[in-house]
This record gives structure tokens, sequence and C-alpha cells, in this order.
């Protein structure tokens, strides 16, 4: 395993000649794959901050990292002095033609990656920012906690879902017979598909509304029945999913949200 540490965006040395990469300023750096010639994966693990990635005509990683903070005035009477806040870092690591990038957990910052366009992407942050994605064709997996995610002009599968957020997602071509799924708590989700594209609906929405321009052929199958019976009480709760298909049907594609409406548009 490979591995660097960066602190925005200082080498060790003894990092810099272990892997294979290249300090292009003070706050990017460019990594590379092991093996071109395997599938490539690029993992992102973020508590606080965005995760931006693009795909480009290129067989390297080039990472930059920007620290979000600002020189605040301390109230506590220290003599006019002001607060200067220490710069975050991540780590990086390769292995396996996998690239792995961990934001550091105290500090805020915006993480951007460019890769080569096929590449596969697991992206996760929790605070602070939001997942955008474009112009990459993979297997997509993107996870926001407090934010949106983003996703353009990608080939591929994707299952995208954020807590607090809306999802967006727009697809130039599905892989065939791969399951998919876009959820968010709180947030709308919103999905553009080829026209051409083969699939099993599972739509649900608890407060918000359904809207395609797919021909949604829906099923009409007698939705499912939840009995509980505890504590004296007979409650029936009526499953809300809606299933259908599109194109005569195909693999899973799971569209969810509990706050917020759902769009199914044709590219």
């Amino acid at each position: 395993m490979k591995k660097t540490k960066m602190k925005w965006m200082v080498l060790a040395g003894a990092a810099v000649s272990a892997m294979a990469l290249a300090q292009d300023s003070e706050n990017r750096v460019t990594v590379a794959f092991s093996n071109p010639n395997r599938p490539r994966v690029l993992v992102v693990n973020q508590v606080q901050g965005s995760v931006a990635v693009r795909g480009y005509n290129g067989k390297d990683a080039i990472i930059e990292g920007s620290h979000v903070g600002e020189r605040r005035r301390d109230s506590d009477g220290h003599g006019g002095m002001h607060r200067i806040d220490q710069p975050g870092g991540m780590d990086i690591t390769e292995n396996d033609n996998t690239i792995t990038i961990h934001g550091d957990f105290m500090h805020s910052s915006n993480i951007t990656v460019q890769v080569p366009v096929e590449t596969s992407l697991k992206l996760k942050t929790v605070n602070g920012g939001k997942i955008s994605v474009e112009g990459v064709s993979g297997d997509v997996e993107a996870d926001n906690t407090n934010g949106s995610v983003v996703v353009t002009d990608v080939s591929g599968s994707v299952v995208a879902s954020s807590t607090n957020g809306k999802v967006t997602v727009s697809l130039t071509k599905v892989t065939p017979n791969k399951s998919m799924s876009f959820s968010s708590m709180n947030g709308t989700v919103d999905v553009t598909l080829p026209a051409d594209t083969k699939a099993n609906l599972r739509m649900r929405t608890d407060n918000g509304e359904i809207w395609s321009d797919f021909d949604v052929k829906v099923d009409g199958a007698r939705p499912s029945q939840s009995i509980d019976t505890r504590e004296g009480h007979h409650r029936i709760r009526i499953d809300k999913t809606i299933y259908g298909s599109i194109n005569g049907g195909g693999p899973e594609i799971q569209l969810v949200t509990f706050n917020g409406s759902i769009f199914l548009r044709k590219k």
C-alpha cells in the first residue's frame, strides 16, 4: 500500500518518494493508479466539507483541497488579538488500483478530484457541503448526510442518498441488468434516464407527489399491509409504495423520499 498525508498541502518527503505522485502546487497533487489497464476506484470519506469529482481525459487522479475557515476576533479580551485557525489535511492511499482519501476529522475542507472517465466512485460526506459528480463512467455511490447530491453526465449505475438534501441525477447511459437507488429523507428526488431505459420501478413519497414523463405501467396489485396488534391496539398500515415498469421492465430502480416530491424524467 502506498500512502501519503497532506496538510494543505504539505507532503512528507519520505511519503513522496514512496508513492507515485507529484505535487503540482501547494494545494494540488497528482496520484497515479498502480495499473491503468485495470478498473479504477476512487473512495472519498469526508466529515466536514464538500466533495466534487469530475472525469477528464487523463490516467491519474488530480486532487485539490481547500481549507474552509477564517480568522476571527476573540471576544474574551485577549488584547485585540485574533485567532488563526489551524490548517486541516487529508490522508491519501493507493492500493490495488483504489485511491482512498480521508478528509480531516476536525477541520472543514473542500475536496476536488479529477479522475479518468472510466472510474468508479464511493463518496461520502456528513456536514458542510454537497457531493457533485460529472462526466464519469462507472459505478457511483454517493451518500450525503446534511447536503445535496448532484450527479450529471454519468454513464453506468448510481446509488445516491441524502438525509437532508436534494438528490439530482442525470444518466446518459445505464448499465444493463443493474439495480439503482435514489433516496432522500428531507428533499426532492429528481432523476433523468435515457428514453430507452428498461426498469421495474419502486417509488414512494410520504409528503409529496410523483411525476414522470415516461409511460409508466403501474402494477395494479394490492398494496401490502402491516398489522400491529401490540398493547391492545389493532392498527393496519397500508404501504404507499407504487410499483411499476418502463419499457417492459428490467432491473429495479428505487426512488424514495419522505419529505419531498419525485421527478422521473426522460432524457
